[in-house]
């Protein structure tokens, strides 16, 4: 890390800061996106469609297909999903997709040019389709979720592996609060809003996003850019300098606090970014339920938990840091003093509710 920023000290000798922050966020993610599609054309597709190489596999989605399977899955899984009804055909219907219908998807992301293009066929089609069916059978994810808590098959005898790194994960984990969150997550892009549905409207929002790191890699200086927010993002690249990970990410989330502020509470482009962001009431609907005091102390609690099991000899979680980025999801109160025109959306979803 110091390495790092010595180089980032060195290169604004001989250049401008806008240059090396926007060159660097874009080689990180074509770098990203490029490993991603090679990783995917060597072990994933062939001309015939899906053709898994060596390291993936569909085991775990067709042991818990076949009802007979109890070895692998094991007898407290298949018990859970035995209580779900028609649900427990969930895992076939998911196997069916991989088979049938993601080949398709994955070779129009191969196809993608532009970062709107890809996050419209990761998050639309990738992300969207088993969401829906979760939406359908809701009580899966409390089953998949007991089935890794109580996890006894043979899997672990199987392949000759040590699972006590496994169990302490499990007896570290709050298993409470995963469920909550994974929950509230879940149902915050189930249904319809006014006759919209609320996982396409969701998709449009993610594609949003990919239009911004286009306009950003362009050049494009407007609203939908991160160019006008050039110190605030040169920042976050700043920010990850202390000699803590606590300290790291107190310092990574105020910074990305700021660079927020400067993109959705500027007076000059809140309206086009809310015209933008944030002008579906299903948006609305999902920023009320993922930023509620249940969801903030649950998510709260989660990261504690995985900051005890990341983090074990480093301290306690810094205080603070999920309630500071769950406040940049809700525009109406965190532009509050500085624009008014996600309150006055608010008001028109509330409307169409009422």
């Amino acid at each position: 890390m110091k390495v790092l920023v010595c180089l980032l000290c060195l290169l604004s000798l001989t250049s401008s800061q806008e240059t090396i922050s926007f060159n660097l966020l874009k080689q990180g993610f074509d770098f990203s996106i490029a490993h991603l599609k090679s990783a995917i054309r060597e072990s994933m597709l062939s001309e015939d469609g899906l053709s898994l190489g060596e390291g993936v596999s569909l085991e775990a989605l067709e042991a818990l297909c076949d009802p007979t399977e109890n070895a692998v899955v094991g007898r407290k899984c298949r018990k859970e999903l035995s209580k779900l009804g028609d649900c427990s055909a969930t895992p076939c219907k998911m196997l069916d997709w991989v088979k049938n219908e993601a080949p398709a998807s994955l070779n129009r992301f191969l196809e993608a040019k532009t970062y709107e293009g890809i996050y419209q066929v990761i998050f639309g089609e990738g992300i969207v389709p088993v969401w829906r069916m979760l939406c359908e059978c809701p009580g899966f994810v409390t089953a998949s979720i007991n089935c890794v808590k109580n996890y006894d098959g043979t899997l672990f005898e199987r392949e000759g592996a040590d699972r006590s790194e496994y169990d302490e994960i499990v007896n570290k984990m709050d298993w409470k609060a995963l469920r909550s969150v994974v929950h509230g997550v879940l149902k915050s892009g189930c249904g319809e809003v006014g006759g919209a549905n609320c996982l396409e409207e969701m998709t449009e929002h993610q594609a949003s996003i990919g239009n911004v790191l286009d306009n950003t890699f362009s050049g494009d200086t407007g609203c939908l850019s991160l160019r006008r927010a050039e110190e605030e993002v040169m920042a976050i690249f700043m920010s990850l300098v202390h000699e803590s990970t606590a300290e790291n990410v107190k310092a990574y989330i105020s910074a990305c606090v700021k660079l927020w502020d400067t993109l959705m509470c500027d007076d000059k482009c809140a309206e086009e970014m809310q015209e933008t962001f944030y002008s579906s009431c299903c948006i609305k609907r999902a920023v009320d339920q993922i930023t509620s005091k249940t969801m903030k102390k649950n998510f709260t609690k989660l990261f504690k938990s995985i900051w005890n099991m990341v983090y074990e000899g480093e301290g306690a979680a810094p205080k603070g840091v999920v309630d500071q980025y769950l406040s940049m999801f809700n525009p109406a109160t965190f532009c509050e003093d500085k624009t008014s025109v996600y309150r006055d959306f608010n008001q028109q979803c509330e409307a169409i509710e009422a």
